[in-house]
């Protein structure tokens, strides 16, 4: 990982954001009530000066409907797959996870054939 958790968390908030097409001021009014102290608290996350407890990242997920996990994925590539996973339906998701599980056993056991 080569940025800090903060600064990965305000990156995916503002892709997050600008996906869901909301402003700072609309995010911040539809997760705390109020647009104007709402608006400063979403800017104050996405300049990385403040930090979001983990109730209020939660809500902004919700809000922005996009799991949490991907406010902190350290990776593109995983953050993307989060998303794309979150519109799966459950059957979609057994059959992506099996095929994801059945390529990671190969790498391991490749891995593992080469250390001997």
């Amino acid at each position: 990982m080569t940025e800090s958790v903060t600064a990965t968390f305000a990156k995916r908030l503002k892709a997050a954001r600008a996906l869901s097409g909301l402003s700072q001021r609309a995010l911040g009014g539809l997760v705390s009530g109020d647009k104007v102290k709402g608006s400063v608290r979403i800017n104050r996350y996405e300049q990385e000066v403040n930090r979001a407890d983990m109730v209020t990242a939660a809500a902004l997920a919700r809000t922005l409907n996009v799991p949490l996990a991907y406010l902190f994925a350290e990776e593109d590539d995983q953050a993307e797959l989060l998303l794309a996973f979150a519109k799966l339906t459950k059957s979609e998701r057994a059959k992506v996870l099996a095929q994801a599980s059945q390529l990671a056993a190969l790498r391991q056991k490749k891995g593992s054939s080469s250390k001997g």
